[in-house]
């Protein structure tokens, strides 16, 4: 009977463990994503958006290059938060946790151009 009821804990235990493992794992990926960081984010694609669609204008490039000196060392340090976060390894996690680092790599890497055009300096 002890024997039983020794069993049943651990499987409920090994059944419990990875719902509580991915609640972590999104808990952890929300308090790394900051939400001041996405709506920099969405201003600096809306500016770069109206800038291929109206053309260049000197208040659009100096909005752009303001936007992406900020954002640049915001993106660098979410990024670094996602990569080193254990939720990479999890396998319902990981899949999306990629997904949003290669965003923000390719965010990074338009943020970087921008702010090192001729305009910005």
């Amino acid at each position: 009977m002890v024997v039983r009821l020794g069993c049943c804990v651990l499987l409920a235990a090994a059944l419990l463990a990875p719902s509580a493992a991915r609640a972590n794992c999104a808990a952890e990926v929300a308090r790394i994503m900051s939400r001041d960081t996405e709506k920099l984010n969405t201003r600096f694609q809306r500016v770069a958006k109206r800038i291929k669609t109206q053309g260049q204008s000197a208040k659009l490039i100096a909005e752009e290059c303001r936007i992406a000196r900020q954002l640049q060392p915001k993106l660098e340090q979410q990024l670094a938060a996602l990569k080193q976060s254990g939720c990479r390894r999890d396998p319902d996690m990981s899949a999306m946790i990629a997904d949003i680092i290669r965003g923000h790599e390719d965010d990074l890497a338009l943020a970087r151009l921008s702010a090192a055009r001729s305009e910005c300096r």
